[in-house]
């Protein structure tokens, strides 16, 4: 249907230059440079995003109605053109990437480094993105390439574009403007649509951002062939135009609708800013200067740059004002040097497929096989420290990962006791174990205390559910109440369980107490996220151990472990990379997790008081000593990967032998 190509040479399309375009290019990305670097003043410079859509649009569309009216047009010649111009400076990029995530990551971020890279490779990476985190999300900055997301929006776009523009072949422009148009409406109306509806990822997805690339589309159909003349009325179109663009850096925000109707007015200035560019004197002094023309023209490579440097920073930890102005200027000069590859790799005479065959597919197998081996290979750990493998196998888990858990943990009924008791399974003296996942990651701990002490421990632990009969009537986020649903369900089965059965004779309750307690004070108390008041864990609590006691059980309380301060997380991992930078103390202040388990304390010594009988066992400090507490045993994490309150495999195998010798006679004592 398009001219074949195989034959003609990858000829460039040479349109008039517009200095006032890489102008605004440069404008676009100097916003969104400075908004992520965490400039608050550009909060909004995210627009620069909007803004580079719509001139994209613009500017390719130009390029295609010029080969269309040659008769040149050629999808293969499109795409190889776009290969050639985009691949040289994304491979440097993602290969430098790669190379710093071997380095400073773990093997598990290294994988997921590859799989976005695949996905970059495969335009994907906005659809990847999307799964991971929200754009706005203080999980974004974990993603080394969250930028991508717009590459991949682009070259989708860009996938529908040529064809809709070619079958457009020869209509009038009215037909034409008017087509595109309800294309670009469609795409409004479903983002608009979809914020209504709070759909997840929306603001990743190519379909709710077409109409941004539309506006250009328009604008360049309504100008194609037209004469540009000189008014002093567009100096102030132009004016307007950037007015609303430094309004909308400096104060849009992630409340606004995005996509949606907080890009029209970006889009709409960028617009005006490009209509009125070949008509306005101002346009030569500001934007079609040669200095941010020259930004304009290295505008690719500092959008692909400017995120990896801004995470290796953040990685490196090296912050503050003299990083910034150090960070900035590598990012020109880095970036600089990277335009000058895309030169010299332009200045070459390039075929059709032999562009496509070297920036298209074999990048994108080099990305398959990077992907496939990190796949192969748990995320490349054969590269890593023999520290690092160690650590990765007895703390890059828990025991929620174990096949154990398909049938032990999180059961809304009570759980197989054959599968699901450990300990000394054939001993007279039986217990259950109960609580949330702080009472399941101790399922080792008590393995090795009831072969100790002789005690059979079914453990019967549900995810997010405090050991009390009665649970609060719902939670506050009503993405929890499943969950709450199930959690109240399953404590009223290990209760009438635990009652009902005489064999039973203690009940081990574990849970990170904290999550559920609700310390607000004031007249305006609200519940918490898990639907608790002040004092109402602790009754339902009272009310759960009378009602055991009753039924001739005996209760015991454990007082959780310590949660790790969010800046030590990882700190053993950290400390085994291959470039160990900043090298850490994997140890915090014992004052810290004093004053964290102090409410805790408190609310356990007051239902003491109130039942004589009930004990408690104390595993919360036993990682610390008088000065400290370390997150270690014997060298291996005691936490899991990236987890501030879960033990991992060591830490939970290693912690009875740990809780024995900081206190040696306290099983004896309670008479365990």
């Amino acid at each position: 249907m398009l001219q074949d190509t195989r034959t003609r040479g990858l000829a460039h399309v040479h349109q008039q230059y517009r200095p006032d375009i890489d102008g605004l290019r440069a404008v676009a990305v100097l916003a969104v440079v400075l908004s992520h670097a965490g400039f608050t003043r550009f909060s909004g410079g995210f627009i620069g995003v909007d803004i580079f859509f719509l001139i994209s649009g613009f500017v390719v569309t130009n390029s295609i109605l010029g080969d269309l009216e040659r008769g040149e047009f050629s999808l293969r010649a499109f795409y190889g053109r776009r290969a050639l111009r985009l691949a040289p400076a994304l491979c440097i990029v993602l290969v430098s990437t790669f190379a710093f995530g071997l380095l400073f990551l773990f093997p598990e971020d290294v994988f997921k480094l590859a799989k976005n890279i695949f996905a970059v490779a495969t335009m994907t990476s906005n659809i990847y993105l999307s799964k991971q985190t929200g754009y706005f999300d203080p999980g974004a900055a974990e993603q080394p390439l969250l930028h991508t997301w717009s590459l991949s929006v682009e070259e989708q776009f860009y996938l529908v574009l040529p064809v809709i523009l070619y079958m457009l072949r020869g209509k009038a422009a009215v037909v034409r403007g008017a087509v595109l148009a309800a294309c670009g409406l469609l795409s409004f109306s479903l983002a608009i649509l979809a914020h209504w509806k709070g759909q997840p990822g929306a603001y990743y997805f190519a379909h709710f951002r077409a109409f941004e690339f539309i506006g250009g589309v328009l604008l360049a159909v309504a100008e194609w062939k037209r004469v540009a003349v000189r008014s002093a009325i567009f100096d102030t179109v132009f004016v307007a135009g950037a007015a609303t663009i430094v309004v909308g850096v400096m104060g849009a925000s992630r409340e606004d609708q995005f996509p949606g109707f907080g890009a029209l007015l970006p889009c709409a200035a960028a617009a005006a800013i490009i209509f009125a560019g070949r008509r306005a004197c101002l346009v030569h002094h500001t934007l079609g200067n040669s200095f941010c023309s020259y930004l304009g023209r290295i505008s690719y490579p500092l959008y692909l740059w400017h995120w990896p440097i801004l995470f290796a920073m953040r990685r490196l930890d090296f912050m503050g004002p003299i990083a910034d102005g150090a960070g900035l200027v590598l990012l020109v000069v880095i970036s600089s040097a990277t335009h000058r590859v895309e030169l010299a790799v332009k200045r070459r005479r390039w075929g059709t497929a032999s562009a496509l065959r070297r920036f298209a597919l074999l990048p994108l197998l080099g990305a398959a096989t990077v992907a496939g081996v990190g796949k192969l290979t748990d995320g490349f750990l054969f590269a890593y420290p023999r520290t690092i493998q160690d650590n990765v196998k007895w703390s890059g888990t828990a025991l929620f990962d174990m096949p154990r858990a398909k049938q032990c943990w999180s059961q809304v009924g009570i759980s197989s006791a054959r599968a699901c008791t450990v300990g000394d399974a054939l001993a007279s003296r039986r217990a259950i174990l109960w609580g949330d996942s702080h009472a399941y990651h101790l399922v080792h701990f008590f393995d090795e205390l009831g072969k100790d002490r002789g005690i059979a421990v079914h453990d019967v632990a549900f995810t997010l559910c405090p050991p009390i009969e009665t649970m609060s009537e719902r939670a506050t986020d009503p993405a929890f109440d499943e969950q709450h649903r199930q959690c109240a369900e399953h404590n009223r089965n290990v209760m009438n369980y635990a009652v009902s059965r005489p064999d039973i004779q203690i009940v081990f309750m574990s849970a990170a107490w904290q999550n559920y307690q609700n310390l607000a004070r004031g007249a305006d108390v609200k519940p918490n996220l898990h639907g608790f008041m002040p004092m109402q864990l602790e009754s339902e609590l009272a009310a759960t151990v009378a009602k055991l006691e009753a039924a001739g059980k005996r209760v015991v309380l454990l007082d959780d472990v310590p949660m790790v301060p969010n800046s030590l997380i990882n700190c053993g991992f950290y400390n085994g990379l291959l470039i160990p930078y900043p090298k850490r103390e994997c140890r915090f202040d014992r004052s810290i997790a004093v004053e964290q388990h102090a409410p805790i304390a408190a609310m356990q010594s007051r239902l003491q008081a109130r039942f004589p009988d009930i004990q408690i066992m104390h595993t919360y400090d036993v990682p610390c000593d008088r000065a400290s507490c370390r997150l270690d045993f014997d060298g291996l994490p005691i936490y899991r990967y990236s987890d501030y309150h879960h033990l991992g495999l060591a830490g939970s195998m290693k912690y009875y032998g740990e809780y024995r010798r900081k206190h040696p006679g306290e099983l004896e004592a309670m008479g365990l």
